[in-house]
């Protein structure tokens, strides 16, 4: 079952409305571990059985709307974003009960709902594309299910779809702990074709209509690539089995976005296609959090002071890195010194760079070969420091110069550089592969 919200925000406050409950395909999940214990997300959801307040169900989560609650806009003005949760068809019925995070990182009730089966539509939606299948390990019940879906594929492009499928996703289970977890998976894809080739890129002025409405620009960043239209996703989702999903963009411009159990993407012809179906996919699959702090993003900044300790699993805003304290070896400094201000320095001249060459309308190409050569100097930099390989308390993470950590010098998470995810990230990739691939 699929159970649609509404969820609104503004200078007036908060609130979440019921929209409706359909079928959403078939349940690809456990039928035994239904109850999350993961601790991640922005909000949180449980279905109970109101007659014994037993929890049947639960599942973390970030969204659309808590990206949005993150920029200055909700202190200007109100908006709605729909928004879904996903759980086994009831029995019964069963109340919904919405939790949000709380200024100390608290669950708190927001919003609750008794929803009927009998007055869901129980009527499977006619696929909107063709699913097909990657690679199958066996039940969906038992393993972890991808979807790959295609976005600003026209028709003639999707023999181009099926092999950026199987480049991006071959490429992904080349990482640990991808790699070693391979046989945890299947992977299924879906071809949904689009009127014409690309997507929606509103500050270069090519405009589409695409069956996703994934479009540049979100929220400001010209490089976040996201949906807003949540149902769009979620009714074209449907047509195969899935735990988490990932979206192609055909397009050559720099460009991705990842949120927790909700959306990933990424730009293909980019020449960092590869880095983005990785570093947005730890996004959405394990609810990492960016690492990086240089880097202009949609996010109001510089006000860690007021944050509580961090949900995300590879940032902390404790020096000693109690969080990770046990893959910390002694003798490691907390915190960990490393060449802060030469970064910083280097980093902020590419940023600006890099605006210049937006601002200007350079081709896609000129922004990957500045980040190439940014790469370069990184990578040597991080690497040949000290504490290089280590894991400890790195200052400067999450979007913050000061007061939050990451626990290596460099990850996938923090750079484009060439060094996989951090062995603080790996674990938490693992604790999500076991919770979805275990009976």
């Amino acid at each position: 079952m699929r159970v649609d919200l509404f969820h609104t925000g503004g200078p007036k406050g908060e609130i979440v409305a019921l929209d409706r409950a359909v079928d959403d395909g078939p349940w690809p999940g456990s039928r035994t571990r239904l109850l999350d214990d993961t601790n991640l997300g922005t909000h949180y959801f449980e279905i109970r059985n109101p007659r014994t307040n037993a929890v049947l169900y639960s599942r973390g989560y970030s969204s659309m709307y808590s990206e949005w609650e993150t920029t200055g806009e909700p202190k200007k003005m109100s908006r709605t974003f729909p928004e879904s949760l996903r759980f086994p068809w009831p029995k019964e019925p069963v109340q919904v009960v919405l939790y949000r995070r709380d200024a100390a990182g608290a669950f708190q009730p927001l919003f609750t709902a008794v929803v009927h089966p009998a007055a869901a539509n129980p009527a499977p939606r006619p696929p909107l594309g063709k699913a097909w299948t990657v690679f199958e390990n066996g039940p969906a019940a038992s393993k972890l299910d991808l979807l790959v879906l295609g976005e600003g594929y026209a028709e003639k492009d999707l023999p181009k779809f099926h092999a950026d499928v199987k480049k991006l996703v071959d490429l992904l289970f080349t990482y640990e702990p991808f790699k070693s977890r391979k046989a945890d998976f299947n992977v299924r894809a879906l071809d949904l074709p689009s009127a014409e080739s690309g997507v929606f890129r509103p500050d270069s002025k090519i405009f589409r209509r695409t069956p996703l409405s994934v479009q540049y620009g979100i929220f400001g960043s010209e490089r976040y690539v996201l949906t807003y239209d949540e149902r769009a996703l979620r009714e074209a989702a449907s047509a195969a089995p899935y735990d988490f999903l990932e979206i192609l963009v055909n397009d050559a411009r720099y460009g991705g976005g990842g949120i927790f159990n909700d959306q990933a993407t990424a730009a293909v012809d980019s020449s960092w296609a590869e880095y983005l179906f990785v570093h947005e996919f730890g996004h959405h699959f394990a609810g990492l959090a960016d690492e990086y702090y240089t880097s202009d993003v949609a996010y109001e900044t510089g006000m860690n002071a007021d944050k509580p300790e961090p949900w995300e699993p590879n940032v902390t805003a404790d020096s000693k890195a109690f969080k990770w304290a046990d893959l910390v070896e002694r003798g490691t400094p907390l915190p960990t010194p490393w060449e802060k201000e030469t970064f910083e320095t280097r980093s902020h001249a590419i940023q600006k760079t890099r605006r210049a060459l937006v601002a200007s309308g350079a081709a896609p190409s000129a922004l990957d070969d500045l980040f190439r050569a940014e790469a370069k100097e990184e990578t040597a930099l991080l690497g040949s420091m000290k504490w290089a390989g280590k894991v400890g308390a790195f200052e400067g993470a999450a979007y913050e110069a000061k007061g939050l950590y990451r626990s290596s010098a460099d990850c996938i998470m923090f750079t484009r550089d060439n060094v996989g995810f951090c062995p603080v990230c790996r674990r938490a990739i693992g604790r999500v592969i076991d919770e979805y691939s275990r009976p």
